[in-house]
């Protein structure tokens, strides 16, 4: 994908980002894009063999935190990523 598209794919999203969350988040969504083009060209096996993967994809542990939302607060919050496509923490 070139700068183009993903600034106009920004523009869509309403995305508003600094110049150094656009380099970073460029990186990744390029990195998820890899993973899809991967995922897309998967073909069965023939014998039915089950798909395995060559690396662990480990999923964050879940822990139960409890939210106390002042009365008229907006209710808006990030949660933890499940899934690091780049194999980092």
């Amino acid at each position: 994908m070139d700068r183009r598209t993903f600034d106009h794919l920004c523009e869509l999203a309403r995305l508003q980002l600094s110049d150094e969350e656009i380099v970073e988040f460029e990186r990744k969504f390029k990195s998820l894009l890899r993973f899809v083009e991967k995922t897309q060209a998967y073909e069965p096996q023939a014998d039915g063999a089950p798909l395995v993967m060559s690396q662990r994809v480990e999923l964050r542990r879940d822990t139960p935190e409890t939210f106390t939302w002042p009365e008229g607060q907006v209710h808006d919050y990030r949660v933890p990523k499940i899934i690091d496509f780049e194999g980092g923490s």
